[in-house]
């Protein structure tokens, strides 16, 4: 059995036990870090390949659903609604642009250990201020905002946080490690 037939079958086992459906095969996104499924719910039904990404997005949702955090700089979050340790699934809320999700890839309550290396950190937020062009200044906030709840999110791509708008890809070099953070809507 492949890892997707795996991972589709776990989906499955958890739909049954809260009993919902799966809505189909086709899948709302997929990764290095699992894939995702829309239920009749509807909620988004995710099950991960690893344990440890599957304990660290369930450790930043739970953290923001604690908090009651539903939005992050304008940003949506989706909602932790259930999840099973032992099929290593997530079940969340189904957020519209613009979003966050995906936290397989964070570090928690500690920053990664190149987090403190000028250059290497320089060289990613030129990858990341390429991706996000005129909207980097928000999504740059979000990353400060979410280090408030020991999220060190180091995944910020398109795919992950979206922002709802076709990028013109405007350069802003503004550093992000000197930026204000807005309040999250609470």
């Amino acid at each position: 059995m492949t890892d997707d037939a795996l991972l589709f079958q776990r989906a499955c086992l958890y739909a049954e036990s809260k009993a919902i459906g799966l809505e189909s095969k086709d899948r709302l996104g997929h990764g290095s870090d699992g894939s995702v499924w829309k239920s009749s719910v509807p909620t988004a039904v995710k099950a991960l390949y690893s344990q440890k990404n599957y304990l660290h997005e369930l450790e930043c949702y739970t953290r923001l659903k604690n908090a009651g955090v539903q939005q992050i700089n304008g940003f949506f979050v989706p909602v932790l609604e259930g999840f099973d340790d032992s099929l290593m699934v997530i079940e969340i809320s189904i957020v519209k642009p613009p979003y966050l999700l995906d936290f397989g890839k964070v570090y928690i309550d500690e920053p990664p250990p190149y987090y403190n290396d000028a250059q290497l950190m320089a060289n990613a937020q030129a990858e990341w201020r390429g991706w996000f062009g005129k909207h980097w200044i928000r999504v740059a906030g979000v990353l400060r905002l979410l280090q408030k709840y020991g999220i060190y999110y180091m995944d910020p791509r398109p795919s992950n946080i979206c922002t709802g708008e076709e990028d013109d890809e405007e350069d802003d070099s503004t550093d992000w490690s000197e930026m204000p953070a807005e309040e999250e809507d609470e």
